[in-house]
């Protein structure tokens, strides 16, 4: 007699969340046959927890845009038993049954599988700080989280908020609730946010978040959490303390692996559940995926942990396949990602320069500065690309992008080619779709794959930033061959100015017996500075990346930044005509450094003593320059502002 499940097999699946609804789906495409069940402890399947922090902060209008697909939409449409409310406690792996708790009825039941995918996902990791239980204080990982901070918000009307912890949801969350016109404090132990990425790059995510008013406190420990009247009082590690309205505690998750391990199921060195390329656990009828298994990394071959939505999609489409009967296979993970900081962009892929320290592979890295378009059309953003690249073939191992507009889909190129196991040497001639409000003839990424492929050949002779310091103790003269303006802003310290235009007549001025470091703006320039001196017979290098790239390496303590207002509305607010006795305009939006100070410079060599100026400017580092080349020159910052949309207004007294 033929068992019944042979000709229908029972697919259970523990956990309705993003994984396990979208698995049901893609089960049911591939079997009309398979008998699916999916077993989920809330009251909610398949939530895009991707919006929780916008939903937050009223940028997605309601929380129900979150679920697309109600637990009857789905039974219906993909013909999924959906049972809510319950509970899988216990996995009998000999007798292939699971034991569920029955929220509803207080009871527990068996229920028989032949294929089983667990979907736990990870929980929010509550830091262990005293009175972290206090009212007021929250979490934000799912649609019960996110309608109890909005009923405080609507209960409450707070006026400030401190978010505890800077990966994604923390940077989102920040972003969301200075829409809602709070007042933000962000805390974060560690001495950068979104740890993913290299401290350096990390730098840009930090002046954008401090120029939108954030109070930003890096390499900071909460000691405890108290109430103090209405109030919410945070005492710090450094002796200093927080009074706020409310607080969000956003620091890591910890993946729910309790069920496979009562099943003893293998756990991996990372915490997360162990499964080969087609999602099987070393049990061939339990599967798993999502944010509680681990991963093989594309680029090192070790294995990980990442909660991101396209991996889990890949994962999805390989366990159903694999399950009813195909014979697609999941090759690794390369972690790529991206966020959004307020008008900037973050984004990276493949292994990190950490990452590849630590795993003791060899690599080679650059530092490019750049702009997303050609500089005459309007609306240029800055940003920078990380490079690492292995110093034998050239093949391309990870990449970071912060930037405005564009950074995202630059990372996406390189995450293709690491995908396809492509060199610099490939990306220098990559052909790339090119129109002026879009890129360049050269895009960024071509002039990544130039300058990391002028390395290896030996055709640029460079230091990079963090290795100059070491230069200069053993004497090395460092040459400015920017203009006297842009060195007389700001310049690597002990550097002597000789501009481009004079290097050649000038150069009898260098000694020949000590290494000459050339530096500019990006390293562009001091490239063939570095070549033109090199022929000359001086031992010289370029300073890669030029003093962009140095300044990420040398960021401003906290106490010194100035905090912006933000506008709340679009429109910049404007200074009161009747209070100053001339007001002149200066629009250098779209320029980036050191445009904007070299248009402010020319504008205030055109207005008399005791007269203001507004300038507006969008590049994101104008904020800092300004003022300190208003201090050295003796000029009054009356106003700074900016607006959402990142425009910054500086009015001036001369």
């Amino acid at each position: 007699m033929t068992d019944c499940h042979e000709l229908r097999p029972r697919i259970v699946v523990i956990g309705g969340s993003t994984g396990g609804a979208s698995f049901a789906a893609q089960a049911r495409r591939m079997s009309e046959e398979a008998e699916i069940i999916l077993i989920e402890k809330t009251d909610f399947v398949s939530t895009a927890y991707c919006g929780l922090a916008y939903a937050m902060g009223g940028i997605v209008k309601t929380r129900d845009e979150l679920i697309p697909l109600s637990p009857e939409a789905l039974a219906k449409r993909f013909r999924v038993d959906v049972r809510l409310r319950q509970e899988a406690v216990q996995i009998n792996r000999a007798t292939k049954q699971i034991i569920i708790y029955d929220q509803s009825s207080d009871d527990h039941y068996a229920l028989d599988y032949d294929k089983l995918m667990l979907t736990p996902g990870a929980a929010s990791r509550w830091p262990d700080i005293e009175g972290i239980d206090t009212e007021g204080v929250f979490t934000l990982r799912n649609i019960p989280d996110l309608d109890q901070i909005l009923h405080w918000i609507d209960d409450k009307k707070p006026q400030r908020a401190v978010v505890i912890g800077g990966g994604f949801i923390g940077l989102e969350s920040v972003e969301s609730l200075v829409h809602r016109n709070l007042a933000v404090t962000l805390i974060e132990a560690a001495d950068q946010v979104m740890v993913k990425i290299d401290r350096e790059m990390a730098t840009k995510l930090h002046e954008e978040i401090r120029t939108h008013g954030v109070d930003l406190r890096l390499n900071t420990q909460i000691e405890r959490i108290s109430k103090e009247g209405d109030a919410i009082r945070i005492d710090l590690s450094d002796g200093k303390h927080i009074m706020t309205d409310m607080v969000l505690t956003v620091a890591g998750i910890a993946p729910q692996t309790q069920l496979a391990e009562l099943a003893e199921l293998e756990i991996g060195q990372t915490g997360g559940i162990v499964v080969d390329d087609v999602m099987r656990t070393e049990d061939p009828h339990v599967y798993a995926l999502g944010d509680a298994v681990e991963l093989m990394c594309l680029v090192t071959g070790e294995p990980t942990m990442v909660s991101l939505a396209a991996p889990l999609s890949q994962q999805v489409r390989v366990a159903a396949s694999h399950m009813t009967g195909g014979d697609r296979v999941y090759k690794g993970v390369l972690g790529s990602f991206v966020c959004k900081v307020f008008n900037k962009t973050v984004a990276s892929t493949g292994a990190s320069e950490r990452r590849l320290k630590a795993a003791g592979i060899p690599y080679e890295k650059i530092l490019l500065p750049g702009d997303n378009h050609v500089y005459f059309f309007p609306g240029v953003a800055s940003m920078i690309i990380k490079l690492l690249f292995c110093p034998k073939n050239g093949k391309v191992l990870g990449a970071q992008v912060v930037g405005g507009e564009g950074a995202d889909k630059r990372l996406d190129v390189l995450a293709t080619a690491i995908t396809a196991g492509m060199t610099i040497y490939d990306l220098e001639y990559l052909e790339l779709a090119y129109a002026p409000p879009y890129g360049a003839p050269r895009d960024p990424v071509n002039l990544a794959g130039s300058v990391a492929a002028s390395l290896l050949r030996g055709q640029v002779r460079g230091v990079h930033p963090d290795q100059l310091e070491k230069h200069v103790a053993d004497g090395a003269v460092l040459v400015d061959t920017r203009t006297e303006d842009e060195y007389e802003l700001s310049h690597v310290p002990g550097a002597i100015n000789i501009p481009a235009v004079y290097l050649r007549e000038r150069a009898g001025e260098l000694p020949k017996d000590k290494t000459i470091i050339v530096i500019c703006n990006i390293g562009s320039k001091a490239n063939s500075a570095q070549r033109m001196l090199s022929s000359f017979g001086f031992d010289c290098y370029n300073l890669l990346g030029g003093l962009q790239a140095w300044k990420l390496h040398f960021e401003e303590p906290d106490d010194v930044e100035v905090e912006l207002k933000v506008a709340a509305d679009v429109s910049m607010p404007k200074f009161d005509v009747n209070q100053i006795d001339s007001l002149h305009c200066v629009d250098a939006t779209g320029l980036t450094c050191p445009g904007p100070i070299v248009e402010l410079k020319r504008a205030m060599k055109k207005i008399k003593e005791g007269e203001t100026l507004e300038i507006l400017v969008t590049d994101a580092g104008f904020p800092r320059d300004v003022r300190s080349w208003a201090k050295n020159r003796g000029h009054e910052i009356l106003e700074e502002t900016t607006t959402p949309e990142g425009v910054f207004r500086v009015v001036l007294r001369k």
